[in-house]
């Protein structure tokens, strides 16, 4: 379980270190907002195949990957690309605020 564990935080750090177009979901599977926000991530994750990759993060699983983003609210958000930040919220977003997000920083690259 551990090895599981560790390689799975390995290929996420990879993800958000290196990838292209990036969004990156920081969540606990306790949170209640978090548990609200899993519909609107997977119709988000439809919405933006081929555009951008949703990497979602168990935050107990990996913490060391929360701890090096600063994660200190339950759901963040971040947009990544080749590992850098351009946009990050926590929260409850709308499927609107997400897609917003990736078409507006999409425009200036």
């Amino acid at each position: 379980m551990e090895e599981k564990k560790e390689a799975r935080e390995e290929r996420n750090r990879e993800k958000l270190a290196n990838g292209d177009w990036v969004m990156a979901e920081f969540y606990a599977s306790w949170c209640p907002h978090c548990k609200r926000m899993q519909p609107i991530v997977e119709e988000f994750k439809k919405a933006m195949e081929g555009t951008l990759e949703v990497v979602q993060v168990d935050i107990d699983q990996e913490s060391a990957l929360a701890d090096f983003y600063t994660i200190e609210m339950y759901p963040t958000f971040i947009l990544m690309r080749k590992g850098e930040q351009l946009w990050r919220q926590s929260g409850e977003l709308p499927l609107e605020k997400l897609e917003k997000a990736v078409k507006e920083y999409e425009l200036k690259a």
